[in-house]
Order: structure tokens, then sequence, then C-alpha cells
């Protein structure tokens, strides 16, 4: 309350509110005030103002943020892009299998070989899927937790 300036305030805040009360306290008070205030997400003159006037808090203005969900939640999203970079290299391969029956299929090359070629391309072009959907899977996951992390759902 005593600690707030005026530039600080915001546009609505300097139209609606025209009267000031002072408070004097301890500096323990004052401490005490200030955490109560820090760990509602608002400010000390929105605590004060709803305990005296008995009107319930407002909103909190920030979520709180939990430091350690948030660090696994940074951890486990990079290795989530270092398994898609790595499978979005590996794409290549099937690719480059399909090019190599395009190209026997022009040379007039026997049909087993096309064949166990094709067979491979599209077998590790299903392995590739699956590592894609589990991934999407783990993409949901780490919005969960970036969510969780930051206080947006619990």
């Amino acid at each position: 309350m005593g600690g707030e300036s005026k530039s600080r305030r915001s546009g609505s805040q300097k139209r609606k509110v025209t009267a000031r009360i002072a408070i004097n306290c301890t500096p323990a008070q004052k401490a005490a005030i200030l955490a109560k205030a820090k760990a509602a997400g608002l400010s000390p003159t929105a605590i004060c103002l709803a305990m005296l006037l008995d009107a319930p808090l407002p909103k909190r203005r920030n979520p709180a943020i939990n430091n350690n969900a948030l660090t696994h939640y940074l951890a486990s999203t990079a290795k989530v892009a270092d398994a898609l970079h790595a499978q979005t290299a590996a794409l290549g391969k099937p690719g480059s299998n399909l090019n190599q029956v395009a190209y026997m299929l022009n040379a007039n090359t026997a049909p087993e070989r096309i064949i166990n070629i094709t067979e491979s391309a599209i077998r590790e072009f299903g392995e590739l899927m699956e590592t894609y959907r589990q991934a999407a899977e783990d993409l949901k996951e780490l919005r969960v937790m970036g969510m969780n992390a930051l206080g947006l759902e619990r």
C-alpha cells in the first residue's frame, strides 16, 4: 500500500482510485503482508482492501510457477525434439529406397529384388510412423506438464 508509486498504476486505477489511506506497521508486519500478497499472486493493496471490506479476493495477477516441474518439462521437451530430429533425418532412407525402386523398374531389374527393397521401405516407413505417433502422444503429455508447471492447469 505505502510503497506503490502513482507512476506504476494502470490507467483504470488512476481514474477510479482517488483517495488514499496510509497505514503504519512494523517491518515484520510489512514483510508478512508482502509475503501473503506474493503467495496469493496479488498486490498488497488488493489483499488489504479485500480483507478490510469483506470482499472476495480478485483473481491472481500471475500464476505461480513450479520451478521443478518447469525444469522437468523443458528437459522432456528437449528429449522429444531430439528424437523427432533424428527421425526426420531417418525419413530420407525409405524415400531413397523408393527412388531405387523407380530406377530399377526403368532398368528392368528382377522383380524379386524390387519387391525386397519395396517391402523394406514400407517396413521402415511404418516404424517411423509409429515413432511419430508416439512423439505426438509425448507432445500432448508435454503440454499438460507445461500447463501444470505454469500453474495454469491443476
